[in-house]
């Protein structure tokens, strides 16, 4: 009986760290989040003319998804697409630190 109710609680605090994960304010975040990352990307290496070209379709796309986010037809999109989008999300920010981790340095001098 006890191990019934603990699994009961554990899959409500599941379903709903999962509403949590796939909310507007969540995309919202992310969204803004993967924008500035862009932003700082094309800063650092601004010479390589295919990555700056990447780079703003990555800034359109996320000006376009933030839209999405804040019109009504967000809500119908079903949970289960919107939890693919959010693994796509966080793979595109993964991609994006790597790339800003993996910048030439401004100076070949050392200090």
């Amino acid at each position: 009986m006890l191990q019934r109710f603990k699994q009961y609680i554990q899959k409500l605090l599941q379903k709903h760290k999962q509403k949590r994960q796939i909310h507007a304010r969540e995309f919202r975040r992310m969204t803004s989040e993967i924008t500035y990352l862009a932003e700082i990307a094309a800063k650092i290496n601004p010479e390589h003319h295919q990555a700056m070209e990447r780079l703003h379709k990555i800034r359109k796309e996320m000006n376009k998804l933030s839209r999405l986010v804040d019109s009504r037809d967000f809500s119908k999109i079903p949970p289960s697409a919107r939890l693919e989008l959010r693994q796509s999300l966080l793979s595109s920010r993964e991609q994006l630190v790597e790339t800003i981790n993996h910048a030439p340095t401004p100076t070949d001098t050392l200090q």
